[in-house]
């Protein structure tokens, strides 16, 4: 997992706008979600400089993670950025993924608060891929506070994720 991203392109849309940063984020989200915005022309030019960025960092991360080896075939995305268009569009991009050690495209999937297994929202409002980050780091703190060997752990999760 990679945190990349979010508070990052808030960040270049408050400064190269000039505003304030709570508004640069209301900006951003709406113009991931497709809502009209102000200035949309120049939001898009920031962002699509700063996925540029963001997917250089990306590919040196994952070269280096693959050492060599082939990379899995899916990669997954969650957090408030990973509502931007440009993002997944990126990562799907043959220019992308070409140059790194994937034995075909890599499927690219949105992680929905839904699929964190184990964490129940009783507040039902825990409904965007923002809120998978909280979700999963819950998760992994109730994991942690198992005896259970982890072993066991990760047998039993590949067994429930082969539906034996």
């Amino acid at each position: 997992m990679f945190a990349l991203g979010g508070r990052a392109f808030t960040k270049s849309i408050a400064d190269r706008m000039d505003l304030p940063f709570p508004r640069a984020e209301e900006l951003k989200l709406d113009y991931a979600r497709g809502v009209k915005v102000e200035r949309r022309a120049d939001v898009a030019k920031i962002v699509a400089e700063d996925v540029s960025i963001w997917a250089a960092g990306v590919e040196l991360v994952l070269d280096e993670l693959a050492e060599g080896d082939l990379l899995p075939g899916r990669v997954y995305l969650c957090g408030g950025g990973s509502h931007l268009p440009e993002i997944e569009s990126t990562l799907r991009s043959e220019d992308f993924w070409k140059r790194l050690p994937f034995s075909r495209p890599p499927e690219v999937a949105v992680i929905t608060p839904k699929q964190v297994e184990r964490i129940k929202d009783g507040t039902k409002l825990l409904v965007d891929q923002q809120d998978v980050t909280p979700l999963g780091l819950a998760y992994q703190a109730i994991e942690l506070q198992t005896n259970e060997d982890p072993l066991d752990v990760a047998l039993r999760r590949v067994l429930r994720a082969m539906k034996i």
